[in-house]
């Protein structure tokens, strides 16, 4: 899980890549616990924790939508989402980049 969520911040501002459904969903995990601890903390660093969840959130969501080989702007499409949430992975070279491949 750790390599997952290193990997997903390593390369989120490159909107063009892929990210794997392990990926996916370690990092909107890591994310839910950021903010729950920072609205443990204080109203304004919760504030921004959900301003950063939010902004990371579509960002995957894209690559997310580009691993299974469809454009971005399909996560628009609520019942899309769920279904590029569950799929797996093109296996193959798509125009979107190469699959990742993590360690188990």
């Amino acid at each position: 899980m750790k390599e997952a969520i290193e990997t997903t911040y390593q390369n989120l501002f490159d909107i063009k890549g892929r990210t794997t459904r392990k990926q996916y969903w370690s990092t909107w995990l890591f994310n839910i616990f950021i903010c729950i601890l920072a609205a443990l903390l204080a109203e304004f660093l919760y504030n921004l924790a959900v301003l950063f969840y939010l902004v990371v959130t579509v960002i995957t969501a894209i690559k997310r939508a580009h691993d299974v080989g469809y454009a971005g702007f399909y996560i628009l499409i609520p019942l899309f989402n769920f279904i590029i949430l569950i799929s797996n992975s093109d296996e193959n070279e798509n125009k979107w980049g190469p699959p990742q491949v993590l360690s188990q």
